[in-house]
């Protein structure tokens, strides 16, 4: 038998180390995979919590996160068994700083879309002074209380939903089943959730979930670097480009951005929701009103039968300015635009 040197190894002892890396850079790679990647914990036998338990877990966004992971689940059985249609599917942790919450996810069988578990709170909307693009019918900013939990999907409406619910794709842009549906008006959207037990989210419900958490102009931070992880958008604002917008209008525009993209291909929030900034503009339940003033704070929708309904998120032509979490636009009822669609909402039983 061959003696082995001190300081040398034999072939069978190279294999073993080798082997032995390899095992250990595999781990790692799996560690570092989990990490990055959310990984959903299964909503599967989760029992229901008695209604006191489940109402003081849902009630605001300091109980929820303040809950533990079971207390959680179990809030999210007794939300599916109260609302016709919805199963729950599990939980992830979204968010990124301080930003951080374990969010229920729910199924919606009528159209195939996810929907996050949004806990009730309090948050200031609208525009602080000095705040970057900021415009008048961003304020006054103040204070508003989602007085319970709802649930809000995920991404906006998908091309495949509306066809699923309605038989037709009146889409004008890009064509795809992951693609969001666009050409739709508020009358349109009010036709699906109709058919589907769903609403459009107030405009409150809507800034809230969107900031989920944040005060900065974009939930992804405060400066427009920030936001090319969460958003389909424009580009940038400048010199250039504001002079376009507000001086030369849409006719001094240069030409259109490529179009909306696939749904869920940025950053989700801290809520779990994806695209809520920029891809296609999102249709609120509320009306058109030229500030807050005597706005409602319960986070119900402001309802009027006449004017322009509201339109929040910004869009794929827009530039980082209307992607603001406060910006504030709208459109006629009828109207239909290849920039615009919209995310529906459920509310759960008190």
């Amino acid at each position: 038998m061959k003696s082995v040197a001190w300081g040398e190894t034999s072939p069978v002892m190279r294999v073993r180390r080798r082997a032995v890396l390899v095992a250990a850079l595999l781990l790692l790679a799996g560690g570092i995979a989990a990490f990055l990647v959310p990984s959903r914990q299964s909503g599967r036998g989760a029992v229901p919590a008695r209604d006191d338990d489940a109402r003081r877990v849902l009630r605001d966004l300091a109980a929820w996160d303040a809950a533990t992971h079971d207390e959680r689940r179990a809030a999210a059985a007794w939300v599916a068994a109260r609302t016709d249609g919805f199963a729950f599917d599990g939980t992830e942790t979204f968010g990124f700083d301080g930003h951080r919450h374990e969010i229920a996810v729910f199924a919606h069988a009528a159209t195939g879309l996810e929907f996050s578990l949004v806990p009730g709170g309090t948050f200031l909307m609208g525009s602080p002074e000095g705040e970057w693009e900021r415009e008048s019918r961003e304020g006054p900013q103040h204070s508003v209380t989602i007085p319970g939990a709802f649930l809000l999907c995920r991404t906006e409406t998908t091309q495949a939903a509306w066809e699923r619910v309605m038989g037709t794709n009146p889409t004008t842009g890009t064509i795809g089943a992951d693609q969001p549906v666009e050409n739709v008006s508020w009358d349109d959207a009010h036709t699906f959730c109709g058919k589907t037990g769903l609403r459009l989210p107030s405009e409150s419900e809507w800034e809230y979930a969107c900031r989920a958490g944040t005060t900065t102009p974009w939930w992804s931070g405060d400066d427009q670097a920030d936001l090319a992880r969460a958003a389909w958008y424009r580009g940038d604002q400048n010199a250039w480009t504001r002079f376009v917008n507000r001086v030369l209008g849409w006719v001094g525009r240069p030409p259109p951005a490529t179009g909306h993209f696939a749904v869920a291909q940025k950053d989700a929030n801290p809520f779990g929701l994806h695209d809520v900034h920029g891809n296609v503009s999102e249709l609120c339940e509320d009306a058109w009103h030229d500030d807050y003033d005597r706005a409602p704070t319960d986070g119900a929708a402001w309802r009027r039968k006449e004017g322009g309904r509201i339109a929040r998120g910004g869009s794929w032509q827009h530039y980082a300015d209307y992607a603001r979490s406060a910006f504030r636009s709208w459109v006629g009822p009828g109207a239909r635009y290849a920039y615009v669609g919209f995310r529906p909402a459920k509310s759960v039983a008190p």
